[in-house]
C-alpha cells in the first residue's frame, strides 16, 4: 500500500519537480504548506535582515548575480564581489556590476588577498561542495577579523525528514532536479554550529525560512531551510 510520504516533494505524474517549479504532494499543499507557508520569506529576504554595510562584500556562488542584488548588497557596500564556476554566469554577473570572478570551490582558492572583506555570503552552496571544511577555511581566510558571514543549507533533520525517515523514506533537501538536487553533505542547525565553531566563526543569529517564525525559534532543530548570520574571530 502506497503512504502519502512516498510521493513527499513530487508531483503527480511521480516525477522530481524541475527547479523552480516547486510542485508539492497533496500533505504539502492542503496542509502543512499553509501552517508553516515555506515561500513566505526566503533565503534572499532573511540575508537582506541580516546583512551588515562596509566596504566589500564578496557572494560565493554567485550566477548571474541576481540573488546579490536581491539581498541588497549593491545598496550596502561600495564594492560587491563574486565567485562562481560557470563562465557564463561570470559574464552576467560582472554586466550586473559584480566584480565576478571564475572558481571552482572545489579544487580552487578563493583569487583574494587575506582579509580583503567585510563580508562573505554563502547561500545554498555548502551542501554541494566536495570539502566543506576547505570552503570555510577559505572563507575565514578571506574575512576580516570581525567580518561577517551569512550562510543557508537545508536542515535534514526538519519535521518533514523526520517523518520520511519514520516511513522508510530517505530525507530530502532539494525540489531541484537530480539525486536530491545534487547534495552532496547534509547538515542540522546544531552540526553547522559546530562546524563553524572549529573553523573560527561565532554564530550571532538565525533565522528560518517560511512562516510562524516564533514557533521556529522555539523548534529551530526542526526547521527546513535555515541562515546564519556568523562572525568571523580574530
Amino acid at each position: 500500500m502506497k503512504h502519502f510520504y512516498d510521493e513527499l516533494w513530487t508531483g503527480k505524474d511521480g516525477k522530481a519537480p524541475g527547479a523552480g517549479q516547486h510542485r508539492r504532494d497533496w500533505f504539502h499543499r492542503w496542509f502543512l504548506d499553509h501552517l508553516i507557508n515555506p515561500f513566505a520569506r526566503d533565503r534572499t529576504t532573511i540575508a537582506r535582515e541580516m546583512l551588515p554595510s562596509g566596504d566589500r562584500l564578496l557572494d560565493i556562488g554567485c550566477w548571474g548575480g541576481e540573488e546579490a542584488k536581491a539581498f541588497g548588497a549593491f545598496e550596502k557596500f561600495k564594492e560587491v564581489h563574486g565567485v562562481d564556476l560557470i563562465e557564463e554566469s561570470i559574464k552576467r554577473a560582472n554586466e550586473r556590476g559584480l566584480k565576478a570572478k571564475l572558481a571552482d570551490m572545489n579544487v580552487d582558492p578563493l583569487p583574494y588577498d587575506d582579509r580583503f572583506f567585510d563580508c562573505v555570503t554563502l547561500m545554498a552552496i555548502l551542501e554541494h561542495v566536495t570539502d566543506p571544511y576547505k570552503v570555510l577555511r577559505e572563507v575565514h581566510r578571506v574575512l576580516k577579523p570581525g567580518g561577517t558571514l551569512i550562510v543557508s543549507v537545508p536542515n535534514v533533520a526538519s519535521f518533514s525528514n523526520r517523518f520520511r525517515v519514520l516511513f522508510g523514506r530517505c530525507p530530502v533537501t532539494s525540489l531541484d532536479p537530480g539525486w536530491d538536487g545534487g547534495h552532496l553533505h547534509y547538515f542540522t542547525p546544531r552540526d553547522l554550529k559546530r562546524l563553524l565553531g572549529e573553523i573560527g566563526f561565532k554564530v550571532v543569529g538565525r533565522a528560518a525560512t517560511g512562516g510562524l517564525r516564533l514557533v521556529k525559534q522555539l523548534l529551530f532543530s526542526l526547521v527546513g531551510e535555515f541562515v546564519y548570520q556568523c562572525e568571523r574571530r580574530a
